[in-house]
């Protein structure tokens, strides 16, 4: 028996979203067009309209789901880590860190411009923020529940230094300059500053 149309073809919303993406792929955020992403989706923009409002609305849902997944991405592989590992050093931890010189200039383009759009689309904003914070909960939580699995000296560094590290180094300048640090030598410094946070909390 052949198979349904709604078993063999993706319903009108999903494809709207998957055309979106693909646009955003292709022309970026200010390049996107609602008429591609209707005609794409072989659907109408009345349609379009109809399920996210306007053009905004339906930059929050996709631009939000594709920085959600980046973030989720990133969470697995540090929880899959620790998961299997019993003993850990800093300088094994911060392997996990994004590095400037390894992560590829379309993310961080990606994510600095997602964040630029979020100053003005409110729907965005909320939520890039509810991410955010969802991302420093798990961020506190994992290194709360690994510090022991640190050597003694190591356990008190101040997770405030990571967390604040993380979520204000966007590695933008990382493109501007020609003096460009690499993975290992980031790596080292941010060892040694999560190491000295570690002996001044002492």
């Amino acid at each position: 028996m052949p198979a349904s149309t709604s078993d063999s073809y993706p319903d009108s919303k999903t494809r709207i979203l998957e055309s979106a993406r693909a646009e955003l792929n292709s022309q970026g955020i200010l390049g996107l067009r609602v008429s591609e992403v209707a005609k794409n989706a072989d659907t109408s923009i009345t349609l379009i309209y109809r399920y996210f409002t306007d053009r905004d609305g339906l930059l929050a849902r996709v631009l939000g789901d594709m920085y959600d997944e980046f973030r989720l991405n990133f969470q697995t592989k540090v929880n899959q880590w620790l998961e299997i590992t019993n003993e850990i050093t800093i300088e094994q931890f911060v392997c996990l860190m994004p590095n400037p010189a390894e992560e590829t200039k379309h993310a961080r383009d990606f994510r600095l411009q997602v964040l630029a759009t979020s100053l003005e689309n409110t729907e965005l904003h909320k939520r890039i923020k509810k991410i955010t914070q969802e991302t420093h909960e798990w961020m506190i939580n994992a290194i709360e529940a690994s510090r022991h699995k640190l050597p003694e000296e190591d356990r008190n560094f101040d997770a405030r230094f990571l967390t604040v590290f993380m979520f204000n180094v966007m590695f933008v300048f990382y493109d501007l300059v020609d003096d460009k640090i690499s993975a290992d030598d980031y790596r080292a410094m941010l060892a040694n500053q999560i190491r000295n946070s570690a002996l001044i909390s002492s």
